[in-house]
């Protein structure tokens, strides 16, 4: 058996991420150790491994189908956008400086950077797992991309590997897709065609027999199988590149605004809330739509002053503001710095603002610094927070800033002498670094039940969403549909 498995996409969210995920388990569940792979990656959700490298968060989560822990040789390369032609390049895991679309994109000048990291990344994981499935990113054929390509075709040839393109079935178009797919080729690399082993026809509804003409017409003409049509699956809540999701059940008893920022990133914290009973998320756009929430929450994001600014102008700040003296209010990573009274950036590493005045709802500092703060780790409530009923929780940190603590209290302790976070001595307001800090059932549910009891409801007594466990039964959903098509 080759080593890599590739599945590339004729679009973007053709489903690749989730069928990767998929594939993964398949393959685990057959006594392989798997390895995802995306060896260059754009997103803002991101995860930090045991060893304190920052990699694209979908492949932690593929690396939880596989059974493994997530390595930095899973993403070697991550790209994250602070503007629309503008990203910071994350290389082996850490910050390695902003770089322009046409630099990273059509210049040669990075190319031995980008396939050094993704060489080495390879002879790892061939090393040490027996199977390699990897994803692409975006088309598959994007002729202004394929010259200096190291995500699609070009990663392809570098793991010569078996490559399954998925196209969306659901939105319409899929076999032009295809055929349009396999023209440009022709025209770009021709080469490339010979590694496909057949295409992958994702979220199909209905009957088969109506997609058969459509099926046989487009093998005759493209030359390349069909090898597989894969349904459309309901209920999945597997998380997904950089989305944003809402929950909106038909009872809402608690209803959690989270405001919508530009930049947001790691958006995913927040899916956990929604899985609790009778739990509204949703994402807030303007002043108006803001309403009178339970409790609101500002994210995370990775342009903390230009998205203060934007909230600023459109008038979501001095709302928020209006009611934070009754309603409780939870700042993540850059909506905690939010929070603050004052924003330092001596060295300019977020605008030319210098210092700009923050929220002021919460008496700490920020001072932004070039070092980054790459952690996984523990964490214990102080008596101060609100939540402390709720116990120790596990999380990461993906931030650059400092806190200076004015007369703020921490609201969180870690290791000997380590603080996160502030609270807010007589509001219920309290911002924290920790990501995947609402992935802790106990802390959630403590959450809601402060919520509930302010509207003077009964807690919730229900046993606590294990989010974890609930991913697990979707992978295994996921490895047995993919199976059934008897593909691999």
């Amino acid at each position: 058996m080759r080593q890599a498995i590739m599945l590339q996409g004729t679009s973007s969210d053709a489903g690749k991420t989730v069928l990767v995920a998929g594939l993964c388990r398949l393959f685990a569940n057959r006594g392989l150790r798997v390895a995802p792979f995306k060896s260059q990656n754009m997103a803002l959700n991101s995860f930090v491994t045991a060893t304190g490298a920052e990699i694209g968060r979908a492949t932690a989560v593929q690396a939880a189908g596989a059974r493994q822990e997530p390595i930095v040789e899973m993403n070697p390369l991550l790209l994250k956008p602070k503007a629309d032609d503008v990203a910071q390049l994350i290389v082996n895991g850490k910050p390695w400086g902003d770089v322009s679309a046409s630099d990273y994109f059509l210049s040669d000048k990075l190319q031995d950077i980008k396939l050094d990291a993704i060489r080495n990344a390879i002879g790892h994981l061939e090393a040490n797992f027996d199977l390699i499935i990897a994803e692409g990113a975006g088309s598959c054929a994007e002729p202004n991309l394929r010259r200096l390509d190291v995500v699609n075709m070009g990663l392809a040839h570098l793991l010569d590997a078996r490559v399954f393109v998925i196209a969306d079935v659901n939105k319409g178009g899929a076999f032009a897709d295809i055929l349009g797919t396999l023209d440009v080729m022709r025209l770009t690399e021709p080469a490339d065609i010979d590694l496909i082993e057949g295409f992958l026809l994702n979220k199909f509804r209905g009957d088969r027999k109506v997609l058969q003409p459509a099926i046989e017409f487009t093998e005759r003409h493209s030359g390349k199988p069909i090898a597989g049509v894969l349904p459309f699956i309901n209920n999945l809540s597997l998380e997904e590149e950089d989305r944003i999701r809402e929950f909106r059940p038909a009872n809402v008893e608690t209803d959690i605004a989270v405001i919508y920022l530009p930049h947001i990133s790691n958006a995913n914290d927040f899916d956990f809330l929604g899985r609790e009973e009778n739990v509204q998320v949703r994402y807030v756009r303007s002043a108006d739509g803001l309403g009178l929430p339970d409790a609101i929450i500002l994210p995370g994001t990775k342009n903390t002053v230009w998205d203060l600014d934007y909230i600023r102008r459109i008038g979501i700040e001095k709302r928020v503001k209006e009611l934070s003296s009754d309603i409780p209010i939870v700042g993540i990573c850059g909506g905690y710095q939010m929070l603050g009274r004052g924003l330092h950036d001596p060295d300019h590493l977020e605008s030319d603002l210098g210092t700009v005045d923050g929220m002021g709802l919460l008496d700490v500092d920020v001072i932004f610094e070039p070092e980054k703060t790459l952690v996984r780790r523990e964490y214990r409530p102080t008596a101060a927070n609100f939540l402390s009923p709720s116990g120790a929780v596990k999380g990461y940190e993906i931030h650059s800033g400092s806190i200076v603590y004015n007369s703020a209290a921490a609201a969180f302790t870690h290791g000997e002498e380590g603080v996160d976070g502030a609270v807010h001595s007589t509001l219920p307001i309290l911002g924290t670094f920790i990501h995947d800090v609402f992935s802790n059932p106990k802390f959630t549910r403590s959450f809601i039940n402060f919520l509930r009891a302010r509207k003077n409801l009964p807690p919730l007594t229900s046993p606590v969403v294990t989010a974890r466990n609930e991913t697990d039964e979707q992978f295994e959903q996921l490895a047995a549909i993919i199976d059934e098509q008897n593909i691999f």
